[in-house]
């Protein structure tokens, strides 16, 4: 008896003939006895006794004509220590801060076993105890388990149990009085349904304020929905809920509907109501006919199945117990009487298919669906005649001893069979569970959550055997760890089964289990920043080995305001600390901001969650606690907004404009973008900042999708544009259409509001799509394993029988064998770099499919024949993991400037206005407006004359900025086309703002496009946001935003580069030097981003004398409303462009190049330049430096000092290019998104002449 896959004690063996019933006698303790087949027995016993004693569960089985005995997992004479219990928290009363995260302990045990016999007992029965390893060195383990099952608000004692040789002893005991998470009734006052014909809208109200729980709606299935779905109206003081759903044409009549506030199903009629719909079509109503099926398969576990279905009313949706296909399934015929296709993984279990939403059930498996032809429905591969335990052979493991210590291991497992099909499917799951419990599962069949981590064995035809590629994660668990061999996802072999040739152990000296977790939390509140209220807290977020990887942070507001925040680690992965801000603007209403979710993953994807609501999960969960060091603290997440001037405003924002486009979509075509903007207004109070509304689109059967606002455009604060993009799911909302609901805007009085599908079409705005289908469009859905020595890969999807060909970055693949309409075989591949994410799709005729990324996966290194098995891995040196945590400091001595000018956060400083610069010592200087420049959109800005009181020292600065070019390349980055912007039409937009328009024409004459440029002057710190981030123009900045509509690019792999030139130009020049830089640094210098807390930019530095130019060019951009990286390059002596730069001691010049990926519908970046003072000059050692003449070896001037103090600075901001589609019925006013962007430009060959 070994620990398994499922984190039990198990046992297999094979018997000669039927099993006819349960064996009896002498079995013991906590049991499940499975039959595998017939003839193959897998007995199993929970993870530990339940008990005192730690004897093993079970010696003998008694059957009615044979015994099996077993012998002992744990060993009488094993003493297992306990030492160093830490309880968290370590007091007696404890309020919980989210549902059933329960107070936790840790302990270090020199245990042997993988499988421990501890156990919990809670005042006096032992029930499930929940614990887990998390680390391990040195032989010895750290364990953490929960306490959990606690009677609320009553004392309860836990005495903790381990081995003492052939008893359990108490090793420790302590008393909780745990009160639940505080989670307020919501009472519902009034309900109402509705049916209009095929809409059901549903309306109820409460007076009590909503408390973020999710609300549950029953129709055939349970779906859930979060906040701000449903919320027409509400704040502190209760709320209103009007949402609209849609019913198919015909249901069975009537159907029941029911709906909760508090868990799955109405307790009682203060927390739901149950109604009745009717069929909107009052047609017969009946089942389908199933009248056939066949099964191909395609590779490893994946079949293709076909199978042909009539019925009387339109399928819209295919099911089976794990996945929603709907109507795109349809290969051949029509919707009421046609074949249709679905992808089939035997390794999950598929127990039956369905048509329409549990409307109509077709064959579940086993069961004949004819009567005719006594066809049953049997899922492949059929494997009855293979004799698994006795026709394996040659079994072997290539290294009998794997290293994970700081780097990951790879190892092959090899095996024959006497008797089997080389094309069978067979995985290899190498497992130990996250968690223990002392618990068993009725039904043992491959874990949903680990399929991932499954690996399909192949057939090696070099050494005609089965082998087995796999991996281990670095710094995973020591010692021998289980696997098992499945066939189907309920069909498999135990590797204790397998024998000794089979067994390796694993070395793993630097053991982490455990994702990261907060040490330490200061709260900020209510600090006072220019016209906004700075709300948040500082998170030390700790991994001490793996080291942190991201993850993400939800804040919610009790007004209705939802901010998700992204952390992206900085250089210091082991512990740093995380600003997670909120901006509160003034006016607003008091409330209470609250941390409701959190996600954070390490290097080697170890997690740790939290969330207050833990509807699906049990106390297991808590082991997962982020929060660990702070249980104690109920209220750690949440701070109280105590606003600067309190206003109360109980009327929501109102929605004045909603544009869609398009009306209709083709759901099955490779064209499935949805664009949805609308203008809100709330003349009171204003919209509030930040708080994002959400858009929904909703078909049949409870389904739906979300819309997020990523582009926001602030007319002021009472009026703002919305607009989001969707790409729909291939098949949903066919053949009903799409309802559109927009919910979640919120004011700064503490009101939120919303407006269902029927407030749209009440107040005349677009409220539905409608949608069509048609066969034939070649998407991909899928796409097979394919390792770096390149080969041949499977494509999945719709459509892609005739397909042509594939492209693959630049390499063009053959299909060289095609499955149905939903599989080809592509061959033909290159070699392929590891860990490098590649992509790739098809061509058929005219019509090309979407992209789909993939990365191959690694070759085990060393491959010697299973003749030659090695006994041990090539030895490693590992990486030695630093014992203290390196602190990165920041720039400046002191740090940032000194303690009234910035501080130091993640490696980078974050400035107090008015300083700004990479250490805070450069100065904000409020400079004039430039003069409006009616030809074309170049500005120059000039700064006034110094106060020096040496006139040589004194000088002006001048900076010019200059679109110069747009240019197509290919995927070798070679120029394909290059337009030149010339003459521009000029409008005015208001004092401060200008137009500019001018197009693209090729070499025929013939415009293939229009580019719009429009500049905008902040004359005060201005916050505006960017890809749902938060950025903040100063005073004194120029912005510059660029638009391309419907550019024709040659095809997908082409991207365009825009060009862009700044000068920086001094009136002094003799004595003075010039130099430029570009770089790559990980944090933006003084970014005020707190969604994204870190990420990598570029940085130009363009620098005269003790003046620079300071630009940040972010790597990432929208593309089509999807946030992805994009990549900035300085262009230097380029042949294809005739700008000449020329620079001198005291003019310099660069020319930038913003690289777009190719895009549908636009895309915007986000560069940002501005000009500063620096401490010290420019001088012959600085980077690229240029002198002139007579300077005197660039030496620093005594009066630099003087210049620092009374110098000047200014802020000009440049280009956020968005390039989009655009739409000719758009009655939506295109104002683009604001952002910070600094720029002081270029090209002023005459500037000397003018002094």
């Amino acid at each position: 008896m070994q620990p398994d896959i499922f984190g039990l004690l198990s046992y297999q063996f094979q018997v000669g003939g039927l099993i006819s019933n349960y064996p009896s006698g002498g079995i013991t303790g906590y049991n499940s006895f499975n039959s595998l087949m017939t003839n193959y027995v897998y007995i199993s016993f929970s993870s530990g006794p339940k008990g005192d004693t730690p004897k093993s569960p079970s010696t003998h089985f008694v059957f009615s004509d044979f015994t099996v005995s077993l012998g002992e997992y744990y060993n009488n004479t094993n003493v297992d220590s306990v030492t160093n219990i830490k309880r968290f928290p370590n007091v007696q009363d404890v309020q919980l801060m989210g549902k059933s995260f329960v107070p936790l302990f840790t302990f270090e045990s020199d245990t042997p076993y993988l499988i421990p016999s501890f156990s919990l007992m809670v005042i006096s029965s032992f029930l499930n105890f929940y614990f887990r390893p998390i680390s391990k060195k040195n032989n010895i383990t750290t364990f953490i388990g929960a306490y959990g099952y606690m009677d609320s608000g009553l004392l309860t004692n836990y005495t903790f149990y381990a081995q003492h040789q052939s008893i359990s002893t108490i090793r420790d005991t302590f008393s909780f009085n745990i009160k639940e998470f505080e989670k307020n009734l919501i009472p519902i006052n009034t309900n109402n349904i509705t049916q209009i014909n095929s809409w059901l809208i549903i309306d109820f109200s409460s007076t009590s304020p909503y408390d973020f729980t999710p609300f549950y709606i029953t129709h055939l299935s349970t779906k859930y929905y979060k906040f701000p779905f449903g919320f027409k109206k509400g704040g502190l003081g209760g709320y209103q809920y009007s949402a609209t759903f849609l019913l198919p044409d015909v249901i069975s009549n009537p159907e029941n509907i029911s709906f909760s506030t508090n868990s799955f199903f109405k307790s009682s009629d203060s927390d739901g109501f149950t109604s009745f719909v009717k069929s909107p079509n009052q047609a017969p109503y009946s089942a389908p006919v199933y009248v056939d099926h066949k099964f191909y398969h395609i590779y490893d576990s994946f079949y293709l199945l076909l199978f042909n279905i009539k019925h009387e009313s339109p399928i819209y949706k295919i099911s089976n117990n794990y996945r929603d296909y709907f109507i795109t399934t349809l290969s051949s015929g029509t919707d009421m009487d046609g074949w249709f296709e679905m992808i089939v993984d035997t390794r999950r279990k598929v127990t039956h298919i369905l048509t329409n939403q549990f409307r109509y059930f077709v064959p579940s498996i086993d069961r004949y669906y004819s009567s005719i032809n006594l066809k049953p429905f049997k899922i492949p591969p059929i494997l009855d005649n293979i004799d698994f335990f006795n026709e394996i052979r040659d079994v072997s493991i290539l290294y009998k001893t794997m290293n994970v210590t700081n780097s990951k291991a790879g190892n092959i497992l090899y095996f024959n069979y006497t008797n089997l099909d080389i094309e069978t499917p067979i995985n290899l799951l190498v497992n130990l569970p996250e968690y223990f419990a002392n618990q068993i599962q009725s039904t043992v069949i491959l874990p949903e959550v680990y399929l991932d981590n499954s690996v399909p064995a192949i057939w090696n035809s070099t050494i005609n055997m089965f082998q087995v590629e796999f991996f281990l994660p670095k710094n995973s668990l020591p010692g021998k760890i289980p696997f098992a061999l499945f066939f189907k996802n309920d069909l498999f072999i135990l590797g204790q089964s397998l024998g000794p040739n089979a067994e390796f152990n694993v070395i793993s000296e630097n053991c982490d289990l455990y994702g990261p977790i907060f040490e330490n939390i200061i709260k900020i509140s209510n600090t006072i920043s220019g016209d906004f209220l700075l709300v948040g807290w500082n998170l030390t977020i700790s991994d001490p080995i793996n080291g942190f990887a991201g993850g993400y942070i939800v804040i919610k507001g009790t007004d209705g305001s939802i901010y998700n925040k992204t952390i992206i680690p900085t250089e210091n992965i082991y512990s740093d600390t995380y600003f997670v801000s909120v901006n509160i603007s003034s006016p607003c209403a008091k409330h209470n901001l609250i941390i409701t979710d959190v996600a954070l993953f390490d290097t080697e994807n170890n997690n740790s969650t939290f969330s207050i609501f833990n509807e699906y999960e049990g106390f297991y969960r808590s082991l997962f606690n982020p929060f660990i060091n702070f249980i104690g603290d109920n209220s750690i997440n949440k701070i109280s907004v105590n606003c600067i001037t309190e206003a109360i405003d109980d009327t929501p924002p109102k929605i004045i404009s909603v544009y869609v486009d398009p009306k209709e979509i083709d759901i099955s075509s490779n064209l499935r973008d949805v664009v949805i903007g609308f203008n809100a207004v709330d003349s009171e109070s204003g919209l509030k900042k930040d708080a994002l509304p959400m858009v929904y689109l909703s078909s049949v059967d409870l389904d739906k999708i979300e819309c997020p606002i990523i582009n926001v455009t602030v007319i002021d604060k009472f009026n703002s544009l919305y607009r989001c993009t969707v790409n729909v799911p291939l098949g949903f909302g066919y053949p009903y259409g799409l309802l559109i609901s927009i919910y979640g805007l919120v004011n700064n009085g503490g009101t939120f509001g919303g407006y269902s599908t029927a407030d749209l079409k009440e107040n005349g705005f677009p409220h539905s799509i409608n949608t069509t289908f048609a066969l034939g469009y070649p998407i991909i859905e899928g796409v097979g394993r394919i390792s770096t020595l390149g080969g041949e890969i499977w494509i999945t999807g719709k459509g892609l029988l005739g397909v042509d060909y594939a492209i693959l970055e630049s390499n063009k693949l053959l299909v060289s064998k095609t499955i149905g309409n939903s599989a080809i075989l592509l061959t033909g591949i290159p070699s392929l770099t590891p860990n490098t994410k590649y992509s790739i799709f098809v061509v058929k005729g005219a019509y090309i499919s979407n992209r789909i990324d993939f990365i191959p996966y690694e070759k085990v290194i060393g491959s010697p024949s299973p003749t030659e098995t090695p006994s041990t891995t090539p030895s490693t040196t590992p990486s030695t993991t630093p014992s203290t945590t390196p602190t990165i400091k920041c720039s400046g001595t002191p740090e940032c400037g000194g303690s009234l000018k910035g501080y130091c956060n993640s490696g980078n400083c974050v400035c107090f206005s008015p300083w700004i610069g990479v250490d805070c010592t450069s100065k904000i200087i409020l400079v004039e407006p430039p003069r409006v420049n009616t030809s074309d959109p170049s500005s120059e800005i000039e700064t006034p004359i110094s106060n020096s009181s040496n006139i040589k020292e004194a000088a002006v600065y001048k900076s010019f900025v200059a679109l110069i070019a747009l240019r197509e390349l290919d995927f070798n980055d070679v120029v394909i086309n290059q337009y030149y912007f010339s003459k521009w039409l000029f409008s005015e937009i208001s004092p401060l703002s200008s137009k500019y328009i001018t197009n693209i024409t090729n070499n025929d004459g013939k415009s293939i496009s229009q580019v719009t440029a429009i500049t905008e002057w902040f004359t005060k710190e201005t916050n505006i946001s960017f890809g749902g981030s938060d950025l903040t123009m100063n005073p004194s900045s120029l912005k510059y935003t660029i638009s391309i509509d419907s550019y024709p690019f040659r095809d997908k792999l082409c991207r365009l580069e825009l060009l862009m030139s700044a000068s920086f130009t001094s009136s002094k020049t003799d004595d003075i030097c010039s130099s430029q830089e570009f770089t790559t640094t990980a944090a933006a210098a003084n970014s005020k981003d707190d969604n994204e807390i870190s990420g990598g930019n570029n940085y130009l530095k363009i620098q005269i004398g003790d003046h620079s130019m300071f630009a940040r060019f972010l790597k990432r951009g929208i593309i089509d409303d999807k946030t992805i990286t994009v990549d900035n390059r300085q262009i230097i002596n380029d042949d294809k462009t005739t700008s000449t730069i020329e620079n001198s001691g005291y003019h310099s010049s660069a020319l930038i190049g913003i690289l777009i990926p190719y895009f549908r519908n636009y895309s915007t970046i986000d560069p940002d330049f501005s000009v500063i003072i620096d401490n010290q000059s420019s001088s012959p050692s600085s980077p690229n430096s240029i002198c002139s003449q007579t300077s005197n070896s660039g030496l620093s001037k005594s009066s630099l000092a003087g210049i620092i103090i009374g110098g000047v600075a200014f802020f000009l901001v440049i280009v956020i290019c968005i390039i989009y589609f655009l739409y000719k019925t758009n009655p939506v006013p295109f104002k683009l998104i604001k952002q910070r962007i600094f720029l002081g430009c270029f090209i002023s060959k005459n500037f000397k002449s003018k002094y």
